[in-house]
């Protein structure tokens, strides 16, 4: 984080079970104690706690929240928010994808003065130098962060780099923002010929092989998939099974806590899938359209990244008001798991008549190519669209928010004139950007995808380097 080296002895640095898997964490714990650093981590279920080794130090929500759920009382809701002033509670308890619609007033209101006084807990119990995880995801990390800035304990993330499987850079509190970037640009620092040479190479790689990001390719993303065969079908009948399972009961657990409703959602896509298929169209490449691709959801890339705007059929309501008379608004369906979404939120769509419905196998580089401009939220495709020098409207927060072509709108309905002078890219600052958010790029990822991909030599390799990076950030010397 800048300043000048130390060596810190005696001290601990706190990994959520988000962002770090156990298997992980047993390596990092090796690495850190030649250094005098303890590790402890954090999980939200018991399930979750059983995956660590017995020699971690683990704090589990579920087992403290059964413990303490009968001390919390509704009336602290209050007192909690003047004690942490900088941010709506309510806010912060709707980017959570597995508690919010789930529980009745009271019992959302344990769980937000839970969270805080679970986490208030372990930071007065840890003499913690920072937290470590790859991004907010959800209410529990987003407290974290909040509880840690008041005790003046960082949140740090370790955000993995787009389209560059197992290279990081590091944000603080929030996570989106790249730290380092940010202090480059503040400096005025101009990449040098080999930078911009490695930025051209990146530019032309992508362009050629037209590659998704590795996340939407990986083994998890790949578990996520609907597969077309009748064979997956069949399978999904297992989910009659869960109507039965009594784990689902548990509304100590957000992540397992579920109705039988959704619990049959999974065994309900891929007869979705085929019967949504009617209401999607090619493209038309003759017309002129602004392209908005949707986001899989619930994720943190728009509940925690993009509030404002997470429903997005109340986004698209807002851009069909106001985008520029001769223009179409392209809304291309994600790609991961299509099904998901109710057959109504298709519907609605399809009463815009300046919006258009494109399938997700349409093909994104040629969508973005012959688009007027992109609107996003958070989505990767605002960042490989600036590839092409198509300018790029985002309303959510991103890491690229800040390149050249770029414009961030905060009211869509009330900034719409802005979507008739797109902003112009600058060749030569967006390569500069570019070279240098490439040159804050580490070897470094506390994700789980390189315990199944990588061998044990390659594997080791990445545990100590991403260790090696997190103390050079940290300023902690590593002689």
């Amino acid at each position: 984080m800048g300043g000048r080296n130390m060596t810190v002895k005696n001290i601990s640095i706190g990994f959520t079970r988000s962002g770090t898997h156990p298997r992980n964490l047993i390596a990092y714990q090796k690495i850190l104690s030649k250094k005098g650093i303890r590790v402890f981590a954090v999980c939200e279920g018991e399930i979750e706690k059983k995956e660590y080794s017995s020699d971690v130090q683990v704090y589990c929500f579920e087992r403290w929240l059964k413990s303490h759920w009968k001390e919390l009382k509704c009336k602290d809701l209050e007192n909690y928010q003047q004690k942490y002033p900088d941010i709506n509670l309510w806010e912060i308890f709707y980017t959570d994808r597995y508690i919010r619609y789930k529980y009745n007033y009271n019992d959302a209101v344990k769980f937000i003065i839970g969270m805080i006084q679970f986490w208030e807990e372990i930071l007065e119990a840890e003499k913690a130098l920072c937290l470590v995880s790859d991004c907010i995801i959800g209410a529990e990390n987003f407290l974290g962060m909040i509880v840690g800035k008041k005790m003046g304990i960082p949140y740090i993330s370790i955000v993995c780099g787009r389209n560059e499987k197992n290279k990081s850079f590091f944000s603080c509190n929030e996570g989106f923002l790249n730290v380092e970037f940010n202090q480059l640009m503040e400096r005025g620092y101009v990449a040098t010929a080999e930078e911009k040479q490695r930025a051209e190479q990146f530019i032309d790689s992508y362009k050629n092989s037209k590659k998704q990001p590795f996340y939407m390719k990986n083994t998890v993303m790949q578990s996520r998939r609907i597969c077309s065969t009748c064979w997956t079908y069949i399978k999904k009948i297992k989910h009659i099974y869960y109507l039965f399972d009594g784990r689902f009961y548990n509304k100590f657990n957000p992540q397992l806590y579920r109705s039988r409703r959704e619990r049959m959602e999974p065994a309900l896509e891929p007869i979705r899938r085929l019967y949504i298929k009617k209401y999607f169209h090619q493209p038309d490449y003759q017309e002129d359209y602004i392209l908005y691709p949707l986001h899989f959801q619930p994720e943190a890339s728009t509940c925690v990244y993009a509030r404002k705007y997470e429903n997005q059929l109340f986004f698209i309501d807002q851009l069909a008001k106001s985008i520029p008379a001769g223009k179409i608004l392209y809304v291309k369906e994600h790609s991961v798991r299509v099904g998901h979404r109710p057959v109504s939120f298709y519907k609605q769509i399809l009463k815009y008549p300046n919006v258009k419905l494109i399938t997700p196998e349409a093909d994104i580089h040629t969508l973005i190519q012959n688009s007027a401009f992109l609107i996003v939220l958070t989505s990767t495709a605002g960042f490989e669209a600036l590839m092409y020098e198509k300018p790029v409207f985002v309303c959510g927060d991103v890491f690229y928010e800040g390149f050249s072509g770029v414009k961030k709108i905060r009211d869509v309905f009330n900034e719409k004139n802005s979507f008739l002078v797109p902003p112009k890219q600058d060749k030569e600052r967006y390569m500069n950007q570019m070279a240098c958010y490439l040159k804050t790029l580490k070897d470094c990822t506390t994700r789980e995808e390189p315990l199944y991909e990588c061998s044990k030599k390659d594997l080791r390799s990445l545990q100590k380097l991403s260790m090696k990076s997190l103390l050079n950030y940290l300023s902690i010397s590593n002689e």
